[in-house]
């Protein structure tokens, strides 16, 4: 999907699909079939590499795994490449650059995806028309079924996996608290006939960043992800059986990582597609005071995966993902006067995001209470 926006903008000149699998590069620009794409093999973890390929580059997005980042931004840095990613894999650490961006006067968008990202900017669009905010609440809703497979993960199984063995942060009281993993269900009523799912607290990286950006009194943030009872078997058989595991198993002469054969397995997100069923929706909200009143803001996106298939080719989980990098990668080229630096992704101009997401196919329900 950030491809496919990317081609289809006239700010953008030529795209480079950059991969370790050359075929899949190459079968994204077959299916898009826009001149403007252009597919090269890339090692994401051979710094070589990508020096080469980024010089006198515009924009860089990330979509890799987030093991990934520190080269990719460090790249970035040394071309003066406009650079955005998807996930952090570290909440704190990546932005620690933003000295050095500010220098070159290099804009750095970290975690600008669907959650986070949409997530983040969905917050700041609410908290800006609020004089004070209490409190901010992010559900990520999913009933994707698949005819194929009996457990999968419509985003990075590696992340998806990490998420919820981590212990979650929380912001509560005005600060930073951890809590055990999946000790914090909630059954959430969901719109657009998605109904009661349970969901359940994940460390992520909104938790880290919306406190200190959004202000106004802040006191509390979570993240909670819909997690089926089937899902939570699958995970528990995994963690149990040591299959999530870095530690090296010898088998015969080899040793293996029970972890990557065990992600080997899980099929890809990109091998998704019509036979997964099923809705996705990313909900946002925001309650604090306007005007002396308590004000609650609703913000949420949903898509139907066969729908989102049908019409793009992936699922829908993919068409949010992607459909909100590609928005925030479209802002930083169209606003060349943006200053250089490490931003979160609710630290843009929510209100020109949000425009943006509405022209490329996402228009956003938002209710006042």
């Amino acid at each position: 999907m950030i491809a496919r926006h990317l081609a289809a903008s006239n700010n953008v000149d030529e795209v480079v699909l950059a991969d370790i699998d050359l075929a899949q590069a190459q079968r994204v620009a077959k299916k898009l079939r826009s001149r403007k794409l252009r597919a090269v093999k890339l090692d994401a973890g051979n710094r070589t590499q990508l020096d080469r390929l980024m010089k006198k580059k515009g924009l860089v997005v990330n979509s890799s795994l987030p093991r990934f980042n520190a080269g990719l931004m460090e790249s970035a840095l040394k071309h003066g490449v406009r650079y955005v990613d998807l996930a952090l894999d570290d909440p704190v650490k990546p932005y620690r650059l933003g000295k050095e961006f500010r220098k070159r006067g290099i804009p750095a968008v970290l975690g600008l995806g669907e959650d986070p990202g949409i997530s983040n900017v969905a917050a700041r669009y609410a908290a800006d028309t609020m004089d004070s905010v209490e409190s901010i609440r992010i559900r990520d809703g999913e009933t994707a079924n698949s005819r194929k497979y009996p457990f999968v993960c419509l985003f990075s199984p590696a992340t998806f996996i990490q998420e919820t063995m981590e212990r979650p942060a929380i912001f509560r009281d005005g600060k930073l608290q951890r809590i055990d993993n999946l000790s914090d269900k909630e059954i959430y009523d969901f719109p657009e006939g998605i109904g009661k799912l349970p969901i359940y607290s994940v460390n992520h990286e909104e938790v880290y960043s919306l406190p200190k950006n959004i202000g106004k009194g802040v006191k509390y943030v979570d993240f909670k992800l819909a997690l089926t009872d089937d899902t939570l078997k699958y995970l528990d058989v995994l963690n149990s059986l040591g299959l999530m595991s870095d530690s090296p198993v010898k088998i015969g002469r080899n040793e293996v990582r029970p972890k990557d054969l065990t992600l080997k397995l899980i099929p890809q997100p990109a091998m998704l597609g019509s036979d997964i069923t099923g809705k996705a929706i990313l909900l946002v909200e925001v309650e604090g005071a306007k005007n002396g009143s308590r004000v609650k803001h609703t913000i949420y996106c949903h898509i139907d995966h066969e729908a989102a298939y049908k019409k793009y080719g992936v699922t829908g989980t993919s068409f949010l993902t992607g459909t909100g990098a590609a928005a925030g990668a479209l802002q930083l080229i169209e606003d060349e006067n943006m200053a250089g630096g490490v931003y979160a992704p609710e630290q843009l101009d929510a209100a020109r995001y949000m425009e943006i997401l509405e022209d490329l196919g996402i228009k956003p329900v938002h209710i006042v209470e």
